[in-house]
């Protein structure tokens, strides 16, 4: 290429290049002429000329196929067929048609997905419900700014907590507590569920969940929401929250029963408020001079009238109290006022002993000799009273009759009744015993020495009357029976014990039914009345001493064959009385009478459960109930399971030596606190025994023995007697 011309060169390059294009240009015309030959292009409106041959379907099929959406969509409906059409204007994007077309055939599934793409969360929710696709609802329902619906969805798909949080949100917060507390349940969190139905004022299901958490405080509280004292008292109690059940009892008028565990809980004005409530003001001054509050215990005992429960006793207190407190003449006056009193004589008469000393002490001999002059009429000729009261009445007598000592006479005044001369003593007492109203015949007189305050309508039957002894419930005297030549055992009540015309009544009805027990093993009544307004009954002497004599006080009863048989009669006698619908309610070593063979005899059936029905002055607070079972101590109702309680409590005394309770405060003792381990006090005593102790004396009556040999039989076979 020397020698060549560049431009020549140029040139030629650049003809190459057009000529080649041009050929390009001819082959793409070609390529296209033939295209146009092999497919020619489909006529615009065939779906046309087949609506206008009449074929609907055919035209339908062929604008879907012609990508005209909308007019395929209502071919279709034409058709009346609205799932195509919906399918086509979804094709189309035609979101909401489509989706009300998918609803109108049926297909909430496809309707729900073009709602969605569409952004109409409102009819979504609705077609998602209908699906009852809760989570896709609750989102929905969140959307449209719906929290309660949207709560109440997610509850439905499980999600409690923003189910929750959404009704709180939405101002619904009782709405939340159920869905939470179903919540807390299933994650086992009792409490806190029990919380939550309470709140939601469901509290059946929050005593369920209280029940699996053993919260028996606030298992108290809620039975006493829901007005289930009883219940709401025996779980507060389990709890140890004392001061709450007792509040319990005093709002449904179980005011005895309050004070109890007012006293437990250390409340011990609560405890005198619920005592005055009941009307018992024998323990509420007991209770005050325990907390050192004379002046207030002097107060309430003096508020106390004659005949009104608790009246001897209560006198008794203010007396002592007056006297401690320097008072000798107001005390002696108080003294003086029990002369008025039904009491035994000798009774009367100490008590008007002291008066006259107090009188004395305090160099008012005016008031003395009044007393001597009171109590002379009441003391036996010759005896060492009778001396004392003339020796005193010498030494303060006025030098001129009629006079009183200088040292103690008030100016201006005169002594105007002369002391009467001892043989017109005795011939006034003696004729105002005869003079007295009587029930017998004309001539019916009692023998010489017939005790002060017993009927004398009843001498012309009994005479020799020895007194025996007496007790809260009345005077007891050995007597003979006259007509049938027998000893017999009197019993007169004391006049306060049961005061009014009802109780008296009530007491004999007791005693008719106590008489119609016949049991070898318990003393029998023979006969009872009321004389000169005394209820009184007469029954058998057993010529032996109580149980009480052979218990040794530290030493258990050594000989088991002994105590089996003591133990079987006594049982005996109970299941023969409690077949027959008696209660005792009084059972103790002191009722429990064994003779020179080592045969039982049981006392006093009927007339404990007088007395221990609440006539006022039997408090359980006003002594030491050694005996009594839980439901007696708070006013509940007894039965016959009251009486197995006091045979366990002999029982336990008879196997250790002691009685369960006897410190603190023995009548809280046995209402709440265990029966201490009997092996505490006998380590050798057989464990089928320690058994039986603890069942005879359970504090609730259902889980005691339910009959009285079932419980002898077991201690003999403990024993192997």
């Amino acid at each position: 290429m020397d020698g060549v011309d560049p431009r020549i060169i140029s040139y030629s390059i650049l003809a190459l290049v057009l000529v080649g294009g041009g050929f390009a240009i001819v082959r793409m015309l070609q390529r296209f002429s033939s295209d146009q030959k092999a497919e020619p292009a489909k006529p615009a409106a065939d779906w046309q000329r087949a609506l206008d041959d009449g074929d609907t379907e055919k035209a339908a099929r062929l604008a879907l196929d012609a990508g005209e959406w909308i007019k395929a969509g209502e071919l279709f409906l034409k058709l009346s067929r609205p799932g195509d059409a919906a399918r086509a204007f979804r094709s189309g994007k035609h979101w909401e048609q489509a989706a009300e077309l998918f609803e109108e055939a049926g297909d909430d599934n496809a309707a729900a997905q073009c709602y969605k793409r569409a952004g109409n969360h409102r009819r979504l929710l609705k077609a998602l419900i209908r699906l009852e696709d809760w989570p896709g609802a609750a989102e929905a329902a969140e959307h449209v700014g719906d929290k309660a619906a949207a709560a109440e969805l997610h509850a439905k798909a499980g999600k409690a907590d923003k189910a929750a949080a959404l009704f709180r949100a939405a101002g619904q917060p009782q709405r939340a507590l159920p869905i939470e507390a179903e919540a807390f349940e299933a994650a086992g969190d009792f409490a806190a569920a029990a919380e939550r139905w309470v709140q939601a004022q469901l509290p059946q299901r929050a005593l369920t969940c209280l029940e699996k958490t053993g919260d028996h405080l606030n298992w108290g509280r809620l039975l006493d929401q829901m007005g289930q004292s009883d219940a709401a008292v025996e779980h507060l109690i389990e709890a140890g929250a004392f001061a709450e059940a007792a509040g319990v009892l005093a709002r449904a008028g179980a005011y005895r029963k309050a004070a109890v565990y007012f006293q437990r809980a250390g409340d011990t004005e609560r405890v005198i408020e619920c005592l005055l409530r009941e009307g018992d003001r024998l323990a509420v001054v007991k209770l005050r001079l325990a907390s050192g509050m004379k002046d207030e215990a002097l107060r309430v005992a003096t508020s106390v009238k004659p005949g009104e429960p608790g009246y001897v006793e209560l006198t008794k207190l203010a007396a002592e109290l007056m006297l401690q407190n320097g008072d000798l003449v107001g005390g002696g006056r108080v003294l003086l006022s029990l002369l008025k009193v039904s009491l035994p004589a000798e009774e009367r008469v100490e008590f008007g002993r002291q008066a006259i000393e107090a009188f004395l002490v305090a160099g008012d001999n005016v008031s003395a000799q009044a007393a001597i002059e009171r109590l002379l009429p009441l003391t036996s000729a010759g005896s060492d009273v009778e001396a004392w009261l003339r020796a005193t009445a010498a030494k303060i007598a006025p030098k001129t009759p009629g006079e009183m000592p200088a040292a103690s006479r008030p100016s201006g005044s005169r002594l105007t009744v002369p002391l009467p001369e001892a043989g017109q003593l005795a011939a006034e007492t003696t004729q105002t015993a005869l003079d007295g109203d009587r029930d017998g015949f004309a001539g019916d007189l009692p023998e010489p020495g017939w005790p002060p305050g017993v009927p004398v309508s009843l001498g012309a039957r009994y005479g020799g009357l020895t007194r025996l002894g007496q007790g809260g419930n009345g005077i007891v005297f050995r007597a003979t029976d006259k007509l049938l030549g027998r000893q017999v055992v009197l019993k007169f009540m004391i006049e306060g014990t049961m005061p009014t015309e009802v109780a008296r009544r009530y007491f004999l009805r007791e005693v008719q039914l106590a008489a119609a027990l016949n049991h070898p093993n318990i003393v029998h009544i023979y006969d009872m009345g009321e004389a000169d307004g005394v209820p009184w009954y007469c029954m058998e002497f057993v010529d032996g001493q109580p149980l009480t004599s052979h218990l040794s006080h530290g030493v258990p009863v050594a000989d088991k064959k002994w105590l089996c048989s003591i133990l079987d009669q006594l049982c005996e006698a109970l299941d023969h009385a409690h077949a027959q619908g008696m209660v005792h309610r009084d059972i103790k070593p002191d009722n429990i009478l064994v003779d020179k063979q080592g045969k039982v005899k049981l006392l006093d059936f009927g007339l404990a459960r007088v007395l221990n029905e609440g006539f006022g002055e039997n408090s359980v607070l006003a002594g030491t109930p050694y005996y009594m079972a839980p439901e007696q101590l708070d006013g509940s109702a007894v039965d016959h399971r009251a009486d197995i309680y006091a045979l366990g409590v002999i029982l336990f005394r008879m196997c250790t030596g002691y009685l369960p309770f006897v410190t603190g405060n023995v009548f809280v003792s046995h209402a709440v606190d265990p029966v201490p381990d009997p092996r505490g006090y006998n380590p050798e005593l057989p464990a089928e025994v320690v058994a039986v102790i603890f069942r005879t004396m359970a504090k609730k009556p259902v889980e005691r023995f339910d009959s009285a040999q079932p419980i002898a039989q077991a201690v003999r076979a403990a024993f192997k007697q």
